[in-house]
């Protein structure tokens, strides 16, 4: 077994022992268990009522907002199909990863690592998912099977993902057809 995947088990495993408590319980595991580690102390952002979601708990790590894991971001986004979910996490490794992990291009086994991570179906062939998020006019070729977020995948993830998807409506085959034409 690679070591990512380990990591992966123990990500989900943690996540799946957390979901089930209060925030004020997630708190109080997090914090001993960070200290038993002797990892970073957790740092909280407080909302209005003085509390602090799991969502917003982070081990020290610079991120933008209060947003630092792939899977948060994938049920605030709700990506409908893998080339979105792509353009999704080209954009979480490029401005919200750990620094750490943080870069600008990425490649088929950030998608079979990033999907896996946050619950997301996993094609057959992540290289060709990259393929098609570049063909939807997401991203752009970095290069020797790297791919990087281009401003179209940008706005996608940062204006128009999000919620239900009902603000995004997808057209029919028959609709592109009738209004290709009746441009001729």
């Amino acid at each position: 077994m690679h070591k990512a995947d380990s990591e992966l088990e123990a990500i989900n495993a943690i996540v799946a022992a957390l979901k089930p408590l209060r925030d004020e319980e997630r708190k109080r595991v997090l914090e001993y268990v960070l200290g038993r580690f002797d990892a970073l102390p957790v740092q909280r952002t407080l909302t209005s009522s003085g509390s602090a979601p799991l969502s917003q708990l982070s081990t020290g790590a610079p991120s933008a907002g209060a947003l630092n894991d792939i899977r948060t971001l994938k049920e605030q986004k709700n990506p409908r199909s893998a080339s979105e979910m792509a353009a999704l996490v080209a954009y979480y490794i490029s401005e919200l990863a750990p620094s750490s992990e943080r870069r600008t291009g990425m490649n088929k086994e950030d998608v079979e690592r990033y999907f896996k991570t946050a619950g997301f179906k996993l094609t057959a062939k992540a290289g060709q998912t990259l393929i098609n998020a570049k063909n939807a006019g997401y991203l752009d070729s970095a290069g020797e099977g790297q791919y990087k977020l281009n401003p179209v995948g940008y706005n996608l993830v940062v204006h128009r993902l999000g919620g239900d998807g009902s603000g995004r409506k997808r057209r029919r085959k028959s609709e592109v057809k009738a209004t290709r034409r009746s441009k001729r």
